[in-house]
């Protein structure tokens, strides 16, 4: 059974998310601050975190710093919730630790939708660790692959994000660096990307599923 632990300070959240975590058939646990769901992370080891932005005294970004400088936390995918659109100073200095956001008002659909396609993700990327295995690939590629498979469905998402941001505002000096920032974050894209591919040369058991390269620009989220 999948544990997902559930992060806000506000209680009346934690008690809905868990209990539709629950009637989906997963274990759910909750904490009430940053402090709280550190002590919990070490002890209980859940599969996913999802972590709220807006809390006191240690806010949700400070505590996904923390999950992730702790060699025993920091694989532990890691969600945030939040209330607002990310900005894109937020995303291009937390980019790399979490894998998605839902944002409030969160209904019963979405969330569903979110840890289905989550586990069915990583389901998928077991899979081809496991084939990787039975052929004798090197364990530091099989992790750089699992890495890359991950980051490279978040980066997508996050350059949806600053697109959509791009198209919303008026300010043409802003624009002018949404627009660096988003280049720059396509070129790792495609530098991910590209590097995925090579790894799925070196191991065909990995073939499955191939990213194309980034083209965001004309979706929404």
């Amino acid at each position: 059974m999948h544990h997902i632990l559930i992060v806000d300070d506000n209680a009346a959240i934690t008690d809905i998310l868990a209990r539709i975590v629950r009637q989906e058939g997963l274990k759910a646990t909750v904490a009430h601050s940053g402090e709280e769901a550190l002590s919990l992370i070490r002890d209980e080891r859940p599969d996913l975190i999802f972590l709220d932005i807006i809390m006191e005294p240690m806010d949700g970004w400070e505590t996904l710093e923390k999950i992730k400088q702790d060699a025993s936390t920091r694989d532990i995918p890691v969600m945030m919730i939040t209330g607002k659109t990310l900005d894109p100073g937020e995303v291009q200095e937390y980019s790399a630790l979490f894998e998605d956001y839902i944002q409030k008002p969160i209904t019963r659909r979405n969330l569903c939708k979110v840890i289905r396609q989550f586990f069915r993700k990583e389901q998928e990327i077991d899979g081809a660790v496991q084939k990787a295995r039975v052929v004798g690939a090197d364990e530091g590629i099989i992790a750089e692959f699992r890495r890359l498979s991950r980051d490279i469905e978040v980066h997508k998402r996050l350059l949806l994000i600053m697109w959509n941001v791009y198209r919303a505002t008026d300010d043409d000096s802003r624009k002018e660096v949404l627009l660096e920032t988003i280049a720059r974050m396509e070129g790792t894209q495609n530098e991910m990307i590209g590097r995925l591919q090579e790894i799925r040369r070196l191991v065909p058991s990995m073939m499955a599923g191939r990213p194309g390269r980034s083209d965001t620009r004309d979706k929404d989220i």
